[in-house]
């Protein structure tokens, strides 16, 4: 099995991720839907009817993340994945009152800023970010390639260590980022007035940015899930950086 296959007509039944082919990979094709240039970033009334639109086409064949937690299901919709909750009717769980603007706000900025030093590793473009009736929605172009999760069932142990070597890089190039201003304090890009609230951070990650003792001479960029999902691969290199 070739670890970088992005054809799901291509996935064999053995592989784990066999039951949701759109998840983890993306082959491009001619036909795939991709959004109207003149509504991108754009909230004229015109633009959020035709994001609305855009929603009717995510139906459950295209959910390749299903929140159980009243939060946002992710799509894979040709081109673009689309963050949003609009097939859930009433939204229930401990997910269903957080307000994903400033978490979203904040990806846009943190994507400008990677894009500056990442050279051929592509981040992606973000089409749209803001509410559709109501419900916070997040469309960001999607990558070609494999997930690093995808494909780590397939490859050896020194493909492996040599893709760790090739984050490393990539943690020490977004390091290079400093702020436009001066701080002292870790804290997101955009100020976030309740951070663990809206963002559901895991426990660790709000000791670690928001602690009482929170200070460090040492501040830079530096991305908080370095994750194998997160990795877009192929042909032995890493390709995209998401999330």
């Amino acid at each position: 099995m070739n670890p970088y296959e992005a054809n799901p007509e291509n996935i064999p039944p053995s592989d784990r991720y066999a039951d949701v082919p759109l998840y983890g990979r993306y082959l491009p094709q001619p036909t795939d839907f991709a959004p109207d240039a003149k509504y991108i970033n754009c909230t004229t009334p015109e633009s959020l009817q035709y994001w609305s639109l855009v929603l009717t086409k995510c139906t459950e064949s295209h959910r390749i993340y299903e929140n159980q937690d009243g939060g946002r299901d992710v799509f894979a919709l040709g081109s673009v994945i689309i963050k949003s909750s609009h097939l859930k009717e009433t939204l229930q769980g401990r997910r269903s009152h957080r307000d994903y603007s400033y978490a979203d706000a904040n990806e846009v900025e943190a994507i400008t800023l990677a894009r500056k030093v990442l050279g051929s590793i592509q981040v992606p473009r973000v089409y749209f970010a803001a509410k559709v009736n109501g419900r916070d929605i997040f469309v960001q172009e999607r990558i070609p390639g494999v997930g690093l999760n995808i494909a780590w069932q397939y490859i050896s142990q020194s493909q492996k260590s040599a893709f760790k070597q090739q984050v490393r890089e990539i943690l020490q190039k977004l390091r290079t980022i400093t702020s436009a201003v001066e701080i002292s304090r870790r804290s997101y890009i955009i100020p976030d007035p309740d951070p663990v609230g809206h963002r559901g951070i895991q426990e660790l990650e709000r000791e670690i940015i928001f602690a009482a003792d929170n200070t460090d001479s040492d501040l830079s960029f530096m991305h908080n899930d370095v994750s194998l999902s997160n990795c877009i691969v192929n042909n032995d290199r890493i390709v995209g950086l998401i999330d």
